[in-house]
């Protein structure tokens, strides 16, 4: 989908309405693995509602509800069950998220539905493209937006899937200084203004990952290919490339080492909230998102867990990345962004593998905290 900056909204609320419930993985085998739930031992329909709280450079504070439904469809004891996820939350910096997600599950998952929709008013930050953009360039600007993101995938073999997605977004309301003195203006900035996108895309899937929330071993990789341009409604005519790949490594007394690679080129008249960005709370920590953006981005993070107790945990991680106007850009061993940091993990329920996470991110003349839950990737 679009890299805008509704990734973050689109994390928190899959990571809390997985805190309501922690569904089993598809490779989990009940016989071998306690995370696996057999079917017959869930509710067929469960509906939870809890509150939240949300902490990130982006938002500061902020305080809301969510909640989840879940449903099976067919009585099929190799398929997960499906679900709806809603999360809504107010910010200290008057920012107003409403998102919904869901994902159902064919018998034997040969099929998997999946939709994102979203609506948010959305106060942020800009300190112009590129990868040396200076502190002092900050001005602020705030946007609404509405997001629908539907997607289908098809399951080729064991842990191999293909599919096609759909993406509407309209961003209007686009308030910034107009007076002359504004990056946007001086930068030219696609989208400024706002506008529609519209546009199709192609997934392909490789998921040997051993846990959904947790994993300590397999491999990860999707990558996504989307096309938005005039003649199915879109105000702008781009091309957005990203490539996600991770691996897992498991070591004695249940450690993790955990590794990402994420790569992100855009092509075209790319409007601004598509840009590729540094900086979320499952990348590039420390970092407000969009302090440094641009057309590409490539940034690597390791991660090593360790668990203390049966409840507690702590992580330390480190990465790097770059922002670039291409990809070669993005690729060059020069001006690398750093970002490092710890974080301290509290079990919430330990045979799901679900934590509460609490991590605290340095950049570059940056720091930033993150409350969530979930492990960051």
């Amino acid at each position: 989908m679009s890299i805008g900056r509704l990734s973050l909204v689109l994390g928190l609320l899959m990571s809390f309405s997985s805190f309501a419930w922690a569904q089993a993985d598809n490779k989990a085998d009940p016989k071998t693995d306690p995370v696996a739930i057999p079917l017959e031992h869930k509710k067929q329909k469960r509906l939870v509602l809890f509150p939240v709280i949300v902490k990130s450079p982006e938002y500061l504070w902020g305080a809301g509800v969510a909640g989840t439904y879940v449903f099976n469809l067919w009585k099929d004891s190799t398929t997960r069950t499906s679900n709806i996820k809603n999360v809504s939350f107010y910010t200290l910096r008057n920012q107003l998220v409403f998102a919904s997600d869901g994902t159902v599950y064919s018998p034997n998952e040969n099929y998997i539905f999946h939709f994102i929709a979203s609506f948010s008013h959305f106060p942020d930050r800009f300190w112009g493209l590129g990868n040396e953009t200076p502190v002092e360039n900050q001005e602020k600007y705030s946007i609404s937006q509405f997001d629908i993101y539907p997607q289908i995938l098809r399951k080729v073999f064991s842990d191999f899937y293909l599919g096609v997605s759909y993406e509407f977004q309209n961003i209007y309301n686009f308030e910034y200084n107009t007076d002359g003195t504004s990056l946007f203006d001086a930068q030219n900035i696609v989208g400024r203004h706002g506008g529609k996108i519209s546009g199709a895309g192609l997934l392909v899937t490789w998921d040997s990952r051993n846990n959904a929330f947790s994993p300590s071993k397999g491999f990860y990789m999707q990558y996504y290919l989307g096309d938005y341009n005039h003649t199915i409604g879109s105000d702008f005519n781009f091309t957005i490339h990203n490539m996600d790949m991770r691996k897992y490594i498991g070591l004695r007394k249940d450690r993790v080492l955990a590794f990402q690679l994420n790569i992100i080129s855009t092509v075209g008249n790319t409007p601004v909230r598509d840009l590729a960005n540094i900086g979320s709370s499952s990348y590039m920590r420390g970092y407000y998102e969009g302090r440094f953006t641009d057309r590409s981005m490539v940034a690597f993070q390791a991660e090593f867990r360790v668990p203390v107790t049966q409840k507690w945990g702590f992580t330390t991680f480190a990465g790097v990345g770059r922002v670039g106007s291409s990809l070669a850009d993005a690729l060059q061993f020069v001006s690398l962004k750093p970002s490092f940091g710890i974080g301290l993990r509290y079990a919430l329920r330990p045979k799901e593998k679900l934590n509460l996470r609490v991590d605290a991110g340095f950049g570059k003349q940056s720091q930033g905290t993150y409350i969530n839950i979930g492990e960051s990737f």
